[in-house]
């Protein structure tokens, strides 16, 4: 039996998956997940932080699965997993817009950069976040597009991204020290 959670979320899906939606009825929502409004506004506030849960939910399946993988082949999964729903996580992303989720998404998103390079050495968590921020903001223009270029290309367009936090984690040695970019690029002390 499903839970709570991923009843709203199958429910929630199924009503961004359709064209021209201008909003939710949270109404039509609870009727279709199985709970009442009152459970919906005790659990969620506002429609938010319903998308926010639901999107989190499904995208950390999608990780879950394939998270021995290389970063590339990682986000190749993952936007091919969004391509797959595009009217999802278009609706998803153009509705979030008025209340923007942006920031605890790539919050959520650094989070589990982070843990894949925590996994496999250290890094600089300043460098990290940056290369997370620019891969989060590239995902989500291409979102915002409607998803209409391959996730080829976007992929791609992210490939230096990628080899550089891919670089850091391989340069790090497994003791926990900061490689110092200025120092290796810029020869500085």
């Amino acid at each position: 039996m499903l839970d709570e959670l991923q009843r709203v979320q199958i429910a929630l899906h199924d009503m961004l998956s359709q064209t021209n939606i201008k909003k939710i009825n949270i109404s039509k929502l609870c009727i279709e997940a199985g709970i009442s409004r009152r459970t919906f506004y005790l659990r969620y506030g506002k429609i938010n932080n319903c998308i926010e849960a639901c999107i989190l939910l499904e995208l950390k399946k999608e990780l879950r699965r394939n998270e021995k993988n290389s970063l590339r082949q990682i986000l190749n999964i993952l936007c091919s997993y969004i391509q797959k729903h595009k009217q999802y996580f278009y609706n998803a992303y153009n509705l979030s817009e008025e209340n923007c989720m942006c920031e605890k998404m790539r919050e959520h998103f650094f989070q589990y950069i982070r843990s894949y390079v925590y996994k496999r050495g250290s890094f600089s968590e300043l460098i990290l976040k940056q290369l997370t921020n620019i891969l989060y903001d590239r995902i989500c223009f291409w979102i915002s597009h409607g998803c209409n270029k391959s996730y080829s290309y976007l992929l791609e367009d992210l490939a230096i991204i990628i080899e550089l936090i891919d670089f850091q984690k391989h340069v790090c040695s497994h003791q926990y020290q900061v490689f110092n970019f200025s120092r290796y690029y810029l020869n500085c002390d």
